[in-house]
């Protein structure tokens, strides 16, 4: 079994976008053995300072409707319910990427689905 998720980064490193404000998100295709990169998926933000229109984060959810999770460095408690809806986790996580796809192998090793 697979799944995407997406992570908010601008350098490829780390988390370290807000989910709103994000401009592009890296798409990851996760099995049980490992993390491929799928694409860097350019999304217009849903923010503009510090709240989402509506129709921002409409757009935005519809642009990761493939993803089974998001990974973000903060995000809002509306945007969080509004993709929880739309059966898309979302981690507000301050780690590397390189830390996020190592626990998530282990623990999809040991039968431990996280999303």
């Amino acid at each position: 079994m697979s799944y995407k998720i997406a992570i908010a980064s601008t350098n490829g490193e780390s988390v370290d976008e807000h989910f709103g404000q994000a401009e592009n998100f890296l798409i990851y295709e996760v099995t049980k053995d490992t993390v491929n990169f799928v694409e860097d998926r350019a999304v217009q933000a849903a923010s503009a300072g510090t709240e989402h229109s509506e129709e921002g984060l409409v757009r935005l959810a519809d642009n990761l409707q493939d993803c089974k999770a998001v990974f973000v460095l903060k995000i809002g408690v509306k945007a969080s319910r509004y993709l929880y809806q739309r059966n898309i986790k979302s981690f507000q996580v301050n780690f590397s990427l390189n830390y996020i796809f190592t626990s998530m192998i282990k623990n999809e090793q040991k039968g431990r689905n996280i999303i």
